[in-house]
């Protein structure tokens, strides 16, 4: 199975070293006016259409996936996006945007019995270096071959149609133009419904793609923040969180589990960063299926069942929205089965400068314990903020 795997993997970074040499005459033609020019504009990745082909391997991460992935994974896709004033800009990147969009895509995975999935994400680019920018989305997975006692009953991976998705990537320019550009996207995409419908092992999507982009305004037109000092150190934010979510941890089709948390966050902006920060928090939750993880069901008093565990990571804010990306280890009453320590992913919409709704999946070993949504309240901040890019 090792060597199947290695074979694949060789087999994708060839189709990669190949396209890259194809293209790699073209780039070489650009003037060095161009390319100054080209440098500038991948600081704020233009707008437009795009249109992305690749291929990849589904991780088998568990021993009862071993058998369900028979070849390479292969993807379709298309884009569309804006650029957004604010947001992402670093300290030494005081001028740009950057890039918001949604991502549709149809990939087949490889196996009979993994099918295929139609996926939606929202996706968000920041500006990088000369060697590429990176990629963060979140959004829904349809799957074409769930889970079923009869008619799929090898199909473990999934055991839903809808499925929520987590992306990231790293992209690399190879042709940059005025109106279109040629990138390499090495990307990870996992697909889960967070333990809602057991069996759900999850898929883990490894890939290259070769991505066209259609450019609609070559002319990017640069913004400064006028607020923006580097100096700056925006004080010490707290939030607090009250979160539902529910878990399937019996048989497939059980009763579900609620859980329900209270999440205390704190964050601090990074020194010459404009829109990300440091993360920490505690959060105090009750687990009612931590009962089936117990020799005697009914036997774990309330307090057994109360989990309190402490997590750090980053924030990056996108206006209206945020992103938060933690890592946390359970303190107190970890779930047998789970373990530890857990991957919590979740997205924010401000509503006002002090209330949000939220929207988040909790991770462990890559395995979803279990979706929640909540509401979120702010207790205060040094300035109002605006949703227009700017503070005052």
């Amino acid at each position: 199975m090792m060597l199947g795997l290695k074979n694949r993997l060789l087999t994708v970074e060839m189709v990669c070293a190949s396209v890259f040499c194809a293209l790699s005459p073209f780039a070489s033609a650009q003037t060095n006016q161009e390319s100054r020019a080209t440098t500038n504009r991948k600081q704020s990745i233009p707008a437009g259409i795009e249109l992305g082909l690749g291929m990849g391997y589904v991780l088998p991460h568990r021993n009862l996936m071993q058998h369900l992935v028979t070849d390479h994974s292969k993807r379709m896709s298309v884009a569309y996006g804006k650029q957004i004033v604010g947001g992402w800009t670093e300290g030494r990147h005081t001028e740009g945007t950057h890039w918001s969009g949604i991502e549709l895509a149809w990939t087949e995975l490889g196996g009979a019995a993994l099918g295929s999935i139609v996926s939606g994400l929202w996706l968000n680019r920041f500006p990088g270096s000369k060697w590429g920018y990176g990629e963060l989305g979140i959004g829904v997975g349809w799957s074409s071959r769930p889970w079923d006692p009869i008619d799929a009953p090898s199909s473990v991976a999934m055991s839903t149609h809808w499925n929520a998705g987590l992306h990231a990537a790293w992209c690399i320019s190879v042709f940059d133009g005025q109106r279109s550009a040629w990138t390499i996207k090495t990307r990870f995409t996992h697909f889960s419904n967070g333990a809602l419908s057991l069996p759900n092992l999850g898929i883990n999507n490894f890939g290259i793609d070769l991505n066209h982009q259609w450019r609609e305004n070559h002319q990017v037109q640069k913004h400064t923040l006028k607020a923006f000092n580097p100096k700056t150190r925006i004080p010490f934010t707290l939030e607090m969180s009250l979160r539902g979510g529910a878990r399937d941890v019996g048989l497939p089709g059980g009763p579900l589990h609620p859980i329900l948390n209270l999440h205390l966050l704190g964050h601090h902006k990074i020194k010459r960063a404009q829109s990300v920060g440091w993360a920490v928090a505690h959060d105090i939750g009750y687990n009612q299926s931590l009962r089936v993880t117990r020799a005697a069901t009914g036997a774990v008093p309330p307090l057994g069942r109360t989990q309190w565990a402490v997590l750090g990571g980053l924030r990056w804010d996108f206006n209206r929205i945020q992103v938060t990306a933690l890592q946390g280890w359970m303190l107190t009453n970890p779930d047998l089965e789970l373990g530890h320590a857990h991957l919590m992913v979740t997205m924010h919409y401000k509503v006002n400068s002090a209330i949000a709704v939220e929207l988040g999946l909790k991770s462990f070993q890559f395995r979803a314990d279990y979706p929640f949504i909540g509401i979120q309240h702010q207790f205060g901040r040094i300035r109002k903020l605006k949703f227009n890019g700017s503070r005052k």
